[in-house]
């Protein structure tokens, strides 16, 4: 069991013990009376984000949910389409789902009717990360486009091309006293403040592009209603076209993002990070053959998961109840 905890192939793991790979994955599905959640119960405030789980679900995207409190995984669910969710979340008690007080979700519009029928007392938290995400991508696609029309090559194109780190990182944390030999100016002594207005100078559609960028993280980090308003307010029609998408999303979830500045610690911040967690495991899933050795192996795997902790309370009593015996 404890084999299972680490990220192996069944087949090393079947080795190292000396048994068939068969064994192992029938040890994986006895744990079933593990992996069976809770459902008369739902912590107050939850969130869930969805990842690419591959072969493994009819969808190719799966989804974590998890106590947004205390940062634990609660489950991991097999997809993130309407019918899928609906069908599990009608498994918990009514009263468990009455008992939830917010939900911490992406931007992703198909979940927000859907939340509202099965946790009708919640709220809906605009996670943070996925709101500055929208801009984030969206400058990086006015990036490329300027490289291109800057030329293959050219001077614009290698300075755009080298700093792209720069350009998508958080103003405040620039450095605007430290100054290095940049190359692609001229080995000229510059601070990255300097390199950066440097840049917005190629090309208009960039600069109005990276100050979106940075204006929106500035309304999420002083969590301001004024601020996002303001941003909001600029008519999308004069925003280069990659942003007019961002613009008219952000403005459709105005109010959710709004109430996540009352809720600054809700953010999927944790679940982002356990879908880096996943995605390793995924590099070494060859030996899961189904959804479940798959889930089974992402809750053992994740020391936080209710399902790891409970396995480990139960694992405890049983040895002490054992040596009691002896």
């Amino acid at each position: 069991m404890i084999q299972l905890t680490t990220n192996e192939y069944q087949i090393d793991i079947a080795k190292e013990l000396g048994i068939s790979d068969w064994t192992v994955r029938l040890v994986i599905f006895n744990l079933d009376q593990f992996f069976k959640p809770n459902y008369h119960w739902l912590p107050r405030h939850i969130a869930f984000d969805d990842f690419k789980s591959g072969r493994f679900a009819p969808s190719g995207m799966s989804m974590i949910l998890m106590n947004i409190e205390n940062h634990r995984t609660i489950d991991i669910i097999l997809s993130r389409r309407n019918r899928y969710l609906r069908n599990y979340f009608l498994r918990y008690d009514r009263a468990a789902r009455l008992a939830v007080r917010t939900v911490t979700v992406d931007l992703y519009t198909p979940y927000r009717h859907l939340i509202h029928e099965l946790f009708p007392h919640a709220i809906i938290i605009a996670d943070h990360f996925h709101v500055v995400a929208q801009a984030y991508r969206a400058l990086s696609k006015i990036r490329v486009k300027a490289m291109n029309q800057a030329g293959n090559g050219s001077h614009q194109w290698r300075a755009l091309k080298h700093f792209w780190k720069l350009i998508l990182t958080p103003a405040g944390l620039l450095k605007y006293d430290n100054y290095w030999s940049r190359r692609n100016f001229g080995y000229t002594q510059l601070t990255d403040v300097e390199v950066i207005q440097r840049l917005l100078a190629f090309n208009d559609d960039l600069k109005q592009a990276y100050r979106y960028y940075q204006d929106l993280i500035l309304a999420i980090n002083h969590r301001s209603k004024d601020e996002l308003n303001h941003l909001l307010a600029i008519k999308w029609t004069q925003l280069p076209q990659s942003l007019q998408k961002v613009q008219r999303t952000l403005r459709r979830n105005r109010k959710e993002i709004i109430t996540s500045f009352k809720y600054g610690d809700y953010t999927n911040g944790p679940v982002e990070g356990t879908n880096n967690k996943i995605k390793v495991i995924k590099r070494t899933a060859y030996g899961f053959r189904n959804f479940f050795n798959f889930r089974a192996q992402i809750l053992l795997a994740l020391p936080n998961s209710y399902f790891a902790i409970n396995w480990k309370n139960k694992r405890t009593a049983h040895v002490q109840s054992q040596t009691r015996a002896v």
